[in-house]
């Protein structure tokens, strides 16, 4: 359960409603990160709308995108993310042990390693430790795939510190 109240629909201001609705309509259901995130509307609206903007539009495959994600995920060791990525992964039509692959880095592409690795080590403590990797990646990718990258980094080292703050947990 988690730390902070969730809040039920009728209990939310319009502009997290919307939020609401769309989450119902899309999934048939609103997530319990999105019933405590709804204490602060804006922050909720503004966090949707970025989560869109990065995981649905770009130059980077959403694939990638989402093995990225679950990379942080792991990284940070949050029980939510960890179950939404991997179920994400297996929607995308990946194969059952696409978890392992990942782990070991095995039969995955340069490109793949490179920006996993990428990840993992900006995701254990917040900086770019080794600046080789970074070097090698611009050599793979434009600038504006390094930019959307890092923002799917930084996104969801948001959204799993969030939820391990407040201990939200798979539903």
């Amino acid at each position: 359960m988690a730390l902070i109240s969730k809040l039920e629909k009728d209990q939310v201001e319009e502009i997290a409603k919307e939020v609401y609705e769309k989450f119902e309509k899309e999934t048939g259901k609103i997530p319990e990160w999105v019933k405590v995130m709804a204490h602060r509307p804006e922050i909720l609206k503004g966090f949707v709308e970025l989560f869109n903007s990065i995981m649905k539009k770009g130059t980077i495959e959403p694939i990638l995108k989402w093995k990225i994600a679950y990379v942080v995920s792991q990284t940070l060791k949050c029980p939510f993310c960890v179950d939404v990525t991997e179920r994400m992964l297996k929607r995308f039509g990946e194969p059952e042990d696409i978890i392992e692959r990942i782990k070991e880095k095995k039969e995955l592409s340069d490109e793949e390693k490179e920006t996993l690795e990428l990840a993992e080590d900006v995701t254990l403590d917040g900086h770019l430790d080794q600046p080789e990797i970074f070097e090698r990646l611009k050599k793979k990718f434009s600038s504006a795939q390094i930019i959307e990258i890092v923002s799917v980094i930084g996104l969801f080292n948001y959204i799993n510190r969030f939820n391990n703050t407040l201990a939200i947990l798979p539903e």
